[in-house]
């Protein structure tokens, strides 16, 4: 079977089902952080903008969102707890829906590979 190979540096766009399934979980990862903070929900945020940054978005929005991220780690390192302030909540949604209207514009295919790479880090880094 010849598996079909893209020209190297091409960029296939993000079809309509695929952006609404990736809003979808992005948004649903930011409220299931704020929800219910654990850090699998950080966790999960985490690794989707991870992602997204892998997938050549260049986004203010992700800074913003990883900085909130970062405060919420800090307090962890202090509290031993996982914790969202409103403040926080907040920057996050923002930014998440920031994101959301910039999604269509991440190629599908630097997106799928960026999956990989991050998925491929994570296992690394937990074993």
């Amino acid at each position: 079977m010849h598996k079909r190979a893209f020209q190297k540096g091409a960029r296939i766009p993000m079809t309509a089902e695929t952006y609404s399934r990736l809003a979808l979980q992005l948004r649903m990862a930011g409220e299931a952080l704020i929800t219910h903070p654990t850090p699998d929900t950080y966790n999960q945020l985490t690794k989707m903008l991870a992602t997204l940054v892998r997938a050549k978005m260049d986004s203010p929005a992700i800074d913003d969102a990883n900085k909130a991220l970062s405060d919420i780690c800090d307090r962890f390192e202090e509290e031993g707890r996982i914790h969202v302030t409103d403040d926080e909540a907040v920057r996050i949604r923002q930014a998440v829906a920031r994101l959301d209207s910039q999604l269509p514009n991440v190629a599908v295919n630097h997106f799928r590979q960026a999956v990989a790479e991050v998925e491929v880090f994570c296992a690394s880094v937990g074993a």
